[in-house]
């Protein structure tokens, strides 16, 4: 055998060996670049989880600060008939000295506390509906939020009154959320909204 011949089946593993490297680099570079894709959608997913959490977290946190602002509006915060009733005997015995003046300020301010709680509702309706195209988790935790808004509003006489056209009419400012509870929660509710509230300066039970 020359040393041609030599040379040349000496060769020959190598660029076996080269070509074997470079027919599997590709498939390994396809392989990493599918396990970023997949991480990053992970990643996406738990940052939109958490963006919702935060934004959960916020709604309440929220209603909690206007809740201890205005000890006066407990009775808007109450999400049972019970606890209606309950708050408006304490409210009424601590506004009982007020005058007309003073109790047509604090309607005033009734009215706007009740608007933003409507506000907040619409705020976790529409995070809900956004949520809608994500993964499960995000859609449960948007929706636990829009179920808590239902019940609360249903559940509060006031709140109640003011939202419906023959009472505050506020339900005429908020847009789909308005729709989405007229045919969805209130057909159901059976809550006899209360047109009085403990701020009324008449005397007579209000109920």
């Amino acid at each position: 055998m020359s040393g041609d011949e030599k040379e040349s089946n000496s060769a020959t593993p190598t660029r076996k060996t080269f070509l074997s490297i470079g027919s599997i680099l590709p498939i390994a570079a396809f392989g990493l670049s599918l396990f970023s894709l997949y991480t990053s959608e992970l990643a996406r997913r738990d940052v939109a989880r958490i963006d919702v959490i935060k934004t959960e977290y916020g709604f309440f946190h929220e209603l909690a600060q206007v809740q201890l602002q205005v000890p006066l509006m407990e009775h808007l915060f109450a999400t049972s008939g019970q606890r209606y009733e309950a708050s408006l005997v304490t409210i009424e015995a601590a506004s009982s000295s007020l005058s007309d003046q003073e109790r047509a300020k604090l309607l005033l301010q009734e009215r706007a506390v009740a608007h933003y709680i409507f506000t907040t509702y619409e705020e976790a309706y529409g995070l809900w509906q956004q949520s809608l195209a994500g993964d499960k988790r995000r859609i449960q935790l948007a929706h636990d939020d829009v179920l808590y808004f239902n019940e609360a509003v249903c559940n509060n006489p006031r709140l109640l009154w003011y939202w419906k056209k023959t009472g505050g009419n506020m339900e005429a400012v908020f847009g789909n959320v308005s729709e989405y509870f007229n045919n969805k929660v209130l057909t159901e509710c059976a809550t006899i909204p209360d047109p009085r509230g403990p701020f009324s300066p008449a005397k007579e039970d209000h109920r």
